[in-house]
């Protein structure tokens, strides 16, 4: 048995203390909400991924059948679908919205084609947009208008000159007026505002803040014959809360997007540096309102915008919207951009890697440095930067949106991001820019147990089907990793049972790694047994079961290849070492067997064939 080695593991994980709160990933609800708001958030959920019939009220015209359809990256984010946008411009100065004919907005669904809308052809104006995200949509509406006020009359640049967009919210038609901060000319200030807007514009659903409906290219005949159900569609459920209200909650309640790492990557020092940032401006604070939720009250954010409007020049949409000219488009927020594609306000910049994306001709950079941009300054700064520089900035924004201990970059927490982990816990010191950052939660330069005991609270792989995650049965101490690998032995490699288990209750199982790679080991576990009393492994070249009692079956084919003596149990009855495999030698198969004897009787286990050895 030169080839095999047992040893007692002397070390086991402690149980967590008071591990750090890792941030939400992109489409979950916000930490802190009380069980009624979180329940809000789900069943909002539900609505916003609803599809609706023309019997619900769909259309008569349309763009899509439900919130989802567009805000899909992830449910709530943003997405790929594009919507039409259309008017007049007069050549002097004027834009002429053509509402009469069903203007600004194309609706280019129906529920039949007796209805569908077309661009009109006196529309020489003609512009998509992409679907905007709502992720972080309750804190942004819960900043204080006076704040984003500040950005405009007392610009961090001289140059900057964005403007507020203030907006008359849905929900007040009196006023007082708002400072529109979502969509891609600010032209919403409120979550309620964007579903009662969005709910007839997108999906022809009348509601109580928009109860009439739009008309085919303003056709009204049309209409009366085709809106066959009363309005306002929507009305209140058991609760009294409409559709639009429970979207609203969703919206309200989704976390903003994660940042890892939370601060001091050099990328970020150089976006700075070249005046990226008197736009897209960090960190914002919530209102410390006693109206608000708690979740929403006196929160710090960084979604990189000031949400001022800017001219961007020959980069724009050249569609008026209320206060915001043809040529001026909200600053975008950076949070989640690393998911982001296509970008733009029409979607233009599309496909790729996020670098190409950024760097790439004709990309996000160049677009900023357009003729008549406000921001062309800032982006032939950027350009003048060395390519390492360049790319530290992409390192950056490729943190905006990933989530803490995703080693892999998939938005997936699992056993590779186990394995980074491990890896970089044999290290460090860390700086912000190691890719080792994403595991050390508390920045404090070592992923140590403090990240361990973080990312056990939302690590994502349950393979025992216990309810709870894999990697937090370990770090509890519930459940064997005697191969130190963070993973539940009985979720690894398991060496095939046999079977022929004797009279007692003795249970043999050898599980962990595949013990013929290198540097393998796995966890020789042994339950069921007496006491402290002493323990036998029989090990055989083959399997050849017979009765050597009433009861017991001897399975390993004798004369034994090796009788081990060396261990007893434990107090409980049990047995656990660490078993290593994988050397120079050929894989072999063997056939392992235990007994307990208590001083008077023997227990014969079931019998495990085990392969070892070969690489």
């Amino acid at each position: 048995m030169h080839f095999l080695k047992f040893t007692i593991l002397l070390s086991t994980l402690a149980a967590p203390g008071l591990a750090q709160t890792p941030q939400p990933k992109m489409g979950a609800p916000l930490t802190g909400l009380t069980p009624l708001q979180l329940q809000r958030f789900e069943t909002g959920k539900i609505d916003f991924g609803h599809v609706l019939d023309a019997v619900d009220g769909l259309g008569p015209i349309f763009n899509q059948i439900s919130c989802a359809n567009c805000h899909n990256n992830p449910i709530g984010g943003p997405g790929t679908t594009t919507v039409t946008r259309f008017g007049y411009d007069d050549g002097k100065g004027g834009f002429d919205p053509l509402s009469a004919i069903g203007g600004t907005l194309l609706q280019a669904g129906a529920i039949d084609p007796a209805v569908q809308e077309v661009i009109p052809p006196q529309a020489n104006v003609i512009s998509q947009r992409v679907t905007p995200s709502a992720l972080g949509a309750g804190l942004v509406e819960a900043i204080d208008d006076a704040d984003i006020i500040a950005n405009e009359t007392s610009p961090p640049n001289p140059s900057i000159s964005g403007k507020a967009h203030m907006v008359t919210p849905l929900e007040t038609p009196l006023g007082p007026l708002r400072v529109g901060r979502m969509g891609w000319k600010a032209q919403v200030a409120t979550v309620l505002t964007f579903s009662g807007g969005a709910a007839l514009n997108e999906m022809g659903f009348t509601n109580r803040l928009i109860p009439t409906e739009n008309a085919p290219n303003g056709n009204q005949a049309l209409l009366a014959l085709w809106d066959t159900v009363p309005d306002p569609e929507d009305g209140p459920d058991i609760n009294g809360l409409d559709f639009i209200d429970r979207i609203t909650h969703f919206q309200r309640y989704l976390a903003a997007p994660p940042q890892t790492p939370k601060s001091a990557m050099a990328g970020e020092a150089i976006f700075a540096t070249v005046g990226c940032t008197d736009c897209h401006i960090a960190s914002w604070t919530t209102k410390n309102d006693p109206a608000l939720e708690s979740a929403l009250r006196n929160q710090t954010i960084r979604p990189y915008t000031d949400f001022l409007l800017h001219d961007v020049g020959l980069a724009a949409d050249f569609i008026e919207d209320g206060q915001a000219t043809v040529q001026e488009l909200r600053t975008p927020s950076l949070w989640g951009l690393r998911t982001r594609d296509p970008l733009w306000h029409d979607g233009r910049v599309v496909g790729g890697t996020l670098e190409t994306r950024i760097l790439g001709a004709g990309n996000i950079i160049d677009l900023h440095a357009v003729f008549g941009a406000e921001s062309r300054p800032s982006a032939l700064a950027f350009q003048a930067l060395s390519l390492a520089d360049q790319l530290e900035v992409v390192a950056f924004f490729d943190s905006l949106g990933r989530a803490e201990f995703d080693g892999n970059g998939d938005n997936v927490l699992d056993e590779a991001d186990i394995a980074g982990f491990l890896l970089a816990m044999a290290g460090g010191p860390y700086t912000a820019d190691d890719p080792e950052a994403v595991y050390d939660i508390d920045q404090n330069s070592w992923v140590d147990s403090v990240d361990l005991d973080a990312f056990a609270l939302v690590y994502e792989q349950d393979c025992n089907n216990n309810g709870t995650n894999d990697l937090a049965d370990v770090v509890t101490g519930g459940h064997d990793d005697y191969n130190g690998n963070l993973i539940p032995d009985e979720c690894e490699t398991c060496q095939t049972d046999l079977g022929f288990a004797g009279g007692g209750a003795l249970t043999f199982g050898i599980c962990g790694d595949d013990l013929t790679t290198a540097n393998s080991t796995a966890a020789f576990q042994l339950t069921g047994g007496p006491a402290n009393s002493m323990v036998l492994i029989a090990i055989g070249i083959a399997a050849n079961p017979y009765l050597i009692t009433s009861t017991e079956y001897l399975v390993p084919l004798e004369p034994l290849a090796g009788l081990i003596q060396l261990f007893s149990t434990d107090a409980q009855g049990e047995l656990h070492v660490q078993l290593f495999g994988g050397n120079n030698a050929p894989s072999s198969t063997w056939v392992f067997q235990a007994a307990t004897f208590d001083g008077v009787s023997f227990d014969l286990s079931n019998a495990l064939e085990v392969i070892v050895g070969g690489f």
